[in-house]
């Protein structure tokens, strides 16, 4: 018996699947209010999107650009881990060309650390009020039309793993390497570049749109475009890429342990 099968004994999961619904009856509601209202606020301001806090633009020609762009996306596609070696060097090469540092330029101390994890709570919980009916909603229709639903290449591995010291380097990747790398592209760089060749909510739609499909699974492609689409708000709205990263985290995380849970269960 490995220490895996202790932590998720049936008795164990039982009482967090109990703990889990209790938690999401009661704060996930009350993390939708609060977001909802704060939301509508902002959106009768007219400080929802565009208002004073609205990120910083990058100056980049447009071919650059976008050659920038296709060839991220293209290691993405081959699941390739040199497209992280590639954003770095470009994000950096970026902010040498128009003479910010990252702190300027993706607002990270615009939030204090107290505040952006509160926020990130709040918005991940509101998201799940809607993340979770229009995830079933996507299966049913799936179920319907017998589309095949295969899950992501990433949770297959993970079912893969046994020995707990993998699934703790796992869990660690997914709750915090890669919301970082991929905000920093798909909201960081992405959403402001389109924003120079569209309105700022087509962006937003698009760079969202984009985010979802590269993820290659059909299956999740509506249900992560909203999450996509909820990221960019986020930071359109507060000019710090600290809260979309936030919120991205808590989502992987608790995927991330709803899969253990579940694999738990199957052991």
């Amino acid at each position: 018996m490995n220490s895996l099968d202790v932590t998720l004994a049936p008795a164990t999961r039982t009482s967090l699947l109990i703990f889990i619904e209790v938690i999401f009856w009661i704060y996930v509601p009350i993390s939708f209010i609060c977001v909802a209202r704060y939301a509508t606020r902002q959106f009768q301001a007219g400080q929802l999107i565009n208002g004073k806090n609205a990120p910083l633009p990058f100056t980049v020609s447009g071919p650059i650009g976008w050659g920038f762009i296709v060839c991220i996306l293209g290691f993405i596609f081959l699941q390739s881990a040199f497209y992280i070696i590639l954003l770095m060097v470009g994000i950096s090469g970026l902010l040498i060309e128009n003479g910010r540092t990252a702190e300027e330029q993706f607002g990270l101390k615009r939030l204090k650390p107290v505040r952006a994890l509160s926020w990130s709570l709040l918005v991940f919980g509101a998201v799940m009020l809607v993340e979770a009916p229009l995830t079933e909603f996507v299966m049913w229709i799936f179920k319907k039309i017998h589309l095949p639903s295969p899950e992501q290449e990433t949770v297959e591995t993970f079912r893969h793993l046994n020995r707990p010291s993998d699934i703790f380097w796992f869990i660690f990747q997914a709750a915090c390497i890669s919301p970082i790398i991929e905000e920093l592209f798909f909201r960081g760089y992405l959403l402001t570049f389109l924003k120079k060749h569209t309105s700022t909510w087509m962006a937003l739609v698009l760079s969202a749109g984009i985010f979802a499909f590269a993820h290659a699974n059909l299956a999740i492609a509506l249900p992560l475009w909203f999450l996509g689409l909820v990221l960019g708000i986020a930071y359109e709205n507060t000019g710090s890429l600290l809260l979309p990263i936030g919120i991205h985290a808590c989502w992987n995380l608790v995927t991330a342990l709803s899969l253990l849970l579940d694999k738990g269960n199957s052991s």
